[in-house]
């Protein structure tokens, strides 16, 4: 990762506008958002709102036979 990255990254860490999360089975650091990020990094926010939308509309656009289900019979 590149000094800028890193430097953004440190800065929303230091903002509370991100939190570390988990770890990927690569070994990449996930993050989850916080309220404050819209406040700190708008651009960003929009960015990942935008993501966020456009992946729960092609769910939902599959229909519930995309999903697993517990049937209690």
């Amino acid at each position: 990762m590149d000094i800028k990255r890193q430097a953004l990254l440190d800065h929303l860490l230091n903002q509370g506008a991100i939190q570390m999360a988990d770890i990927d089975y690569e070994g990449n650091i996930l993050y989850s958002i916080t309220d404050k990020l819209q406040q700190v990094h708008p651009d960003l926010y929009a960015e990942l709102k935008e993501q966020y939308e456009d992946h729960m509309f092609k769910l939902i656009k599959k229909g519930p036979s995309t999903m697993n289900w517990r049937i209690n019979v």
